[in-house]
């Protein structure tokens, strides 16, 4: 239960940044095209939201197998041997994790401790008419004066999504040791290429049929 409303928060998220990232690319195309202006702040905050995308994308990639990989020897393995490598390869992809999350928190710290902003993007006025200077700087690292938005701020998708994908990795260590997955799930692309082409077939004949239909109906 936990583990599907967690999956519709994923979903829900990744869409949200991908319709935001869609909207602020369009804004900006717009502007320069059509009124020769733009915002400096729209790059700024497209890389950021991509950055998110990304990071946050890496656990539900786990889930619905979106990630590429070679398994053509593990395949082949027998059933007892495939699932000790899968083990294995899943005890590998936490320790990659703990070294990413034991990095990201060094980074972060010292972006907090410091309180480097980020260049253009800064919290609405209204935002920060209502916060106490001495709390926003010594908690949050926001001068209010200036009203950038601190870099640890914007860049603890880092902490998140490498959460996040420990935790799928961890659940998926332990499907496998309970029989209930063989192994990690990867992109099948020529497959998906394959599946493609006969989608694209099936159409063309139904539209050639339905055309040959109407001129004989003619």
């Amino acid at each position: 239960m936990i583990s599907r409303i967690f999956g519709y928060f994923e979903e829900g998220v990744l869409n949200l940044l991908i319709t935001l990232m869609t909207l602020l690319v369009f804004t900006e195309v717009v502007a320069r095209f059509f009124f020769n202006s733009g915002f400096l702040w729209i790059q700024e905050l497209t890389l950021t939201l991509c950055g998110w995308f990304v990071l946050f994308g890496m656990s539900y990639g786990v889930k619905v197998g979106a990630h590429i990989g070679v398994d053509a020897f593990v395949k082949n393995l027998p059933p007892k041997a495939k699932k000790i490598t899968s083990l294995i390869t899943a005890l590998i992809c936490l320790t990659y994790c703990g070294l990413f999350l034991k990095g990201s928190w060094s980074y972060l710290s010292q972006m907090y401790q410091v309180g480097v902003p980020m260049e253009d993007i800064h919290f609405p006025s209204i935002l920060l008419s209502n916060l106490d200077p001495d709390f926003a700087w010594n908690t949050l690292k926001i001068d209010v004066e200036d009203g950038a938005v601190p870099i640890w701020l914007s860049q603890s998708i880092l902490l998140i999504g490498f959460s996040m994908l420990t935790w799928r990795f961890l659940e998926l260590f332990i499907a496998i040791l309970r029989n209930q997955v063989s192994g990690l799930q990867f992109a099948d692309e020529a497959k998906e290429s394959m599946h493609l082409i006969d989608e694209s077939a099936q159409q063309a004949h139904t539209a050639l049929t339905s055309d040959t239909d109407n001129k004989e109906a003619k």
